[in-house]
């Protein structure tokens, strides 16, 4: 009995502190919807002077490409170029692309075999910058959808805020049931951990770009080294904004939704795959902290899940009344419902889509909580991403 009494103190406490973190994150989430700041509106600073060149690297982007380009010439503003990289497409991708080769803005520019060390989308965006006129360049998604005052807006604020380069989170999309439901969960802590008001922060070390939408000036681009001193880094543009902001660029995060949307995934495999992004390059350059992370991510999101059920189960079952069940499974109702209650908040207040689908909380926490266990697992046999029809394996030394 003592055993059982001192196991079940181990997890109320470890339930408790998950209930304090998920209050913290909503009063975070709540702060950041509340107070971070906006891309602003105004005139048309895309003078014949001032060119911007935006940059879209595409790979097998058949069913999105299409809206992305046309919505990107839909702009109201008037100076601006748009260079369509096609990253050796398997799909319809450059067929679709080539319709719009009349228009006299839009250029089609074949990437190219990729050179030993570079990874990603790093090389179609270094490829569009050698290739762009612009002294401003913005790089965005080949699946993104842009508001009419997208560029308009986002160069008005770099010049307006004296910025080297600006950053939106994008509304985001979610195609389906699943996503829906696993998403949403997730956005919890990418919202609160990569917030405009951390980013923004002098006093914070973070740095972060969304690469579906940022705007940087072309010195800054060129001083900062590139795509090209991120050449080997999957989440490059995590590595590019972490580069900017170490050297003292002045980097701006703004909410943005209300000028782009942008897919994160588009089915299971690529929610599987995207979640995998964001562990395991971090399990091969700090491997104790990748775990330290995917325990915790467990212990937030699915521990509390377990926990109810094994009071639960196990008060029914005993023959004695012991109170440190009672304790527990009060505990973990109340975790739980803070879980709940925080993603409610989310889908409420970014509006993507119905806040219905925030009873699937459960699903998206054990998918986010076994998908961050199961990739550190198997890392260390096995580290393989894949992406857009390719494969990196983070096991080998050169990842080309």
């Amino acid at each position: 009995m003592a055993a059982i009494l001192i196991l079940n103190l181990i997890f109320i406490v470890i339930v408790v502190g998950a209930f304090g973190i998920w209050l913290y994150l909503l009063f975070i989430l709540k702060k950041s919807f509340d107070k971070s700041p906006i891309i602003k509106g105004g005139r048309d600073n895309t003078t014949n002077c001032d060119l911007l060149s935006v940059i879209i690297p595409a790979r097998n982007e058949e069913k999105y490409i299409e809206n992305c380009v046309q919505s990107i010439l839909n702009q109201s503003a008037k100076a601006y170029e748009v260079l369509i990289v096609d990253d050796s497409s398997e799909d319809s991708t450059l067929t679709i692309v080539e319709s719009f080769k009349n228009n006299p803005k839009v250029r089609i520019i074949p990437a190219g075999p990729k050179p030993d060390g570079w990874i990603g989308k790093n090389w179609p965006c270094y490829v569009g910058y050698k290739n762009a006129k612009g002294k401003y360049l913005m790089f965005t998604d080949a699946d993104t959808i842009h508001s009419n005052n997208s560029l308009t807006d986002s160069l008005n604020t770099l010049l307006l805020e004296k910025m080297d380069v600006i950053t939106a989170v994008p509304r985001l999309m979610y195609p389906n049931f699943i996503i829906k439901m696993v998403l949403p969960i997730l956005s919890i802590f990418m919202f609160t951990r990569y917030s405009p008001m951390r980013v923004n922060d002098p006093k914070v070390e973070l740095g972060y770009l969304f690469g579906s939408y940022f705007v940087i000036t072309r010195e800054c681009y060129e001083k900062v080294g590139t795509h090209e001193s991120v050449k080997n880094e999957i989440v490059e543009d995590g590595a590019l904004g972490k580069k900017l902001k170490e050297e003292g660029f002045k980097l701006r995060m703004y909410r943005g939704e209300n000028l782009i949307d942008a897919f994160w995934a588009r089915d299971f495999s690529t929610l599987w795959n995207s979640l995998k992004r964001l562990i395991v390059p971090l399990f091969f350059t700090d491997k104790k902290n990748s775990i330290l992370i995917a325990v915790g991510i467990f212990l937030l999101m699915a521990f509390p899940y377990l926990m109810f059920s094994y009071s639960v189960g196990f008060y029914l079952a005993s023959l004695v009344t012991d109170i440190s069940y009672i304790f527990l499974l009060v505990v973990s109702v109340m975790c739980i419902i803070a879980i709940f209650g925080t993603n409610f908040y989310q889908l409420k207040r970014a509006s993507t889509h119905k806040s219905i689908y925030g009873f699937g909380t459960p699903v998206g926490c054990f998918v986010v909580s076994i998908s961050f266990l199961w990739s550190i697992l198997t890392s260390q046999n096995r580290a393989v991403i894949k992406w857009r029809g390719r494969e990196y394996d983070y096991n080998k030394p050169v990842r080309t």
